[in-house]
């Protein structure tokens, strides 16, 4: 702004000045005219006041005596130079010059206008004899009769007839001079009277441009500008609340994407990694944060996903495909790759989203195992009363032995069929969260020894053991048809698996807050590589035996989900042909996430 206001400055100082000196120009040389013209009115009137007041003339101008004596006696009054010049041009007298030096003035302009017929005769050159220029006025010198008998001329210094307008042209440039100064301060204060606030404002755009909407103009100039100046304000404060609501946006979207379930990653269109939301990073096993700025190809471990990416690059379409990664550990993932385009259909960038579909294909698996065991399953017992049914139709229930061992038999299939329905119908109404989710404050001791008085007729027929350890009155908020089940399974399956004569003990106890649940028995023992199977619905480690006991394979199962859904925990320790021992830990206070299940 400096430049605009030295410029300002400079362009009407200019103009002044030249308007000024055009102005003086003008003014000198019409007070010069006007004054020359003055001074040359006031010599013609001198000269014709001289010529007037000489008498005594004597015909001959070259003997008159008294005309020169008069001349002379008239130079010492004037200051104007005085000639006397005969009919022939000759000088006879010179008031600043020796008359005998000087040449013949017949033919000077002057005298030659009034040869002419002239009255007065003017005109003005730089005398010879004084290198000076001077204004000449001549005029006849005439007789009583009104002979001419000679000229008489003055003249006067150029100079001094000039120098009249000296003072008034001095006065006249100085006065201009102040003015021109006085212009040029006033100037200077309405330049930066302007200036300033334009800078003003352009250092305000120029803070705005910084994204720092705290600045404001206030105003002091002319209206126009300080109206600029207000647009200026109402421009911070739209951009301010503008920068806020994209920030909040911004907020929003980052938390989204941060919480989403899947991983999003954005990849430019130079292939550089911009922006990885958290799941991203543990689906992958590592930190791409660290790596942005950095090509996809050089961060990515995994080539299916980087030839999805590139594949979406290449046909700047859509991607979908499932993979499989293995680091850091084996997963089933679907990547989608979306291209994102601008108004003009150009590529942007690219969105790579990962879901983890690893539990999924396992549910599907499971769904599927389960409807193949349940079929395999439900194929023993219906074979078996179909198969015995129809000997009985055949002929066979006439014998009364056969008839009676086929209908046990026929009942025992009947019974076990039950059983798995029942089991099946269970756990399908726990995954659905359909059983009740009321908790009541109930003693441990009490809800084992319900269970050993409903079991105590399969205890008796193999002869079991059964001791109990528990601490007294231990209590826990807790479903009590929950808690029963999960006793019940674990002890049924000790008896079922212990050989007659064996042990069973049941300990309660604690363990900070959590009530500690230990079922040990003498049987069988589980081989180590299946312990981590046992939970999965229909799997059995002996499936013979298995069968000979009545059990449904659904048992434990049920017991996990009972376990896991009241925020507790189940472990096992097995050894062959030595015994086995499930563990469980519950919260002694109820959680909250079963609580009106059914209500949902």
């Amino acid at each position: 702004m400096k430049k605009i206001q030295t410029r300002m400055i400079l362009f009407f100082t200019l103009i002044l000045l030249t308007f000024s000196i055009i102005f003086i120009y003008m003014i000198s040389s019409v007070i010069e005219e006007q004054s020359i013209e003055q001074q040359e009115e006031a010599l013609i009137t001198q000269l014709l006041t001289l010529e007037s007041q000489l008498d005594n003339l004597d015909p001959s101008i070259e003997e008159s005596d008294t005309l020169i004596s008069q001349l002379a006696s008239a130079a010492q009054v004037i200051d104007e130079r005085i000639t006397l010049i005969d009919l022939t041009g000759d000088v006879l007298y010179d008031s600043h010059a020796q008359a005998e030096n000087l040449e013949n003035h017949l033919e000077r302009p002057e005298i030659e206008q009034i040869v002419g017929g002239a009255e007065v005769g003017t005109y003005h050159r730089r005398s010879v004899s004084t290198d000076e220029t001077l204004y000449y006025s001549a005029a006849p010198i005439e007789t009583a009769d009104e002979t001419v008998i000679g000229y008489i001329r003055l003249s006067r210094n150029a100079e001094e007839m000039v120098g009249v307008t000296d003072d008034l042209m001095t006065a006249l440039i100085l006065f201009l001079t102040l003015s021109i100064l006085i212009a040029v301060l006033f100037i200077r204060y309405w330049a930066r009277k302007i200036t300033q606030p334009i800078e003003n404002i352009k250092n305000i755009a120029n803070i705005l441009s910084f994204q720092d909407y705290s600045v404001r103009y206030h105003p002091g100039s002319y209206k126009e500008i300080d109206e600029l100046g207000s647009s200026i304000n109402d421009l911070a404060v739209n951009l301010n609340g503008q920068m806020s609501e994209i920030q909040e946006k911004e907020h929003k979207l980052i938390e989204l994407v941060n919480h989403l379930v899947i991983g999003v990653m954005l990849v430019e269109k130079d292939k550089s990694i911009n922006m990885v939301n958290p799941v991203m990073n543990e689906l992958l096993g590592e930190d791409l944060n660290s790596k942005r700025g950095k090509s996809f190809y050089e961060s990515l471990h995994s080539s299916e996903l980087i030839a999805i990416i590139e594949k979406a690059y290449s046909t700047q379409r859509v991607q979908n495909k499932e993979i499989q990664i293995y680091y850091p550990e084996e997963k089933i993932m679907d990547v989608h790759v979306v291209p994102i385009l601008n108004t003009s259909l150009e590529t942007l960038n690219f969105i790579v989203l990962l879901y983890d579909i690893t539990e999924i294909r396992r549910l599907e698996k499971v769904r599927t195992d389960f409807v193949a065991n349940v079929s395999h399953e439900l194929r023993t017992p219906i074979t078996a009363l179909k198969g015995f049914s129809e000997t009985l139709l055949d002929g066979a229930m006439h014998d009364e032995e056969v008839l009676v061992e086929f209908l046990e038999i026929i009942n025992n299939e009947a019974g076990r069929l039950d059983a798995m329905v029942n089991d099946i119908l269970q756990l399908s109404k726990l995954e659905q969260r359909q059983v009740s989710g009321v908790k009541d404050k109930i003693i441990v001791n009490d809800t084992v020894h319900d269970v050993l008085r409903i079991l105590s007729q399969k205890i008796s027929l193999k002869d079991i053991h059964v001791t109990i350890k528990s601490k007294k009155d231990v209590e826990i908020e807790i479903n009590p048809d929950h808690l029963k089940q999960i006793i019940i399974n674990l002890v049924s399956n000790a008896v079922a698996y212990t050989p007659e004569k064996g042990k069973v003990s049941i300990e309660v106890g604690t363990s900070g807050n959590e009530l500690k649940l230990t079922i040990s028995d003498t049987g069988i023992g589980i081989p180590d590589d299946q312990l981590n199977r046992i939970f999965e619905r229909f799997y059995r480690v002996d499936k013979g035996r298995s069968r000979n006991v009545g059990g449904t394979g659904l048992g434990l199962s049920i017991v996990k989900w009972l376990v896991e859904n009241n925020e507790g925990r189940i472990e096992v320790e097995s050894e062959i042909d030595q015994g086995t021992s499930f563990t469980v830990w519950l919260p002694l206070s109820a959680p909250d996430k079963i609580v009106n299940e059914n209500n949902t």
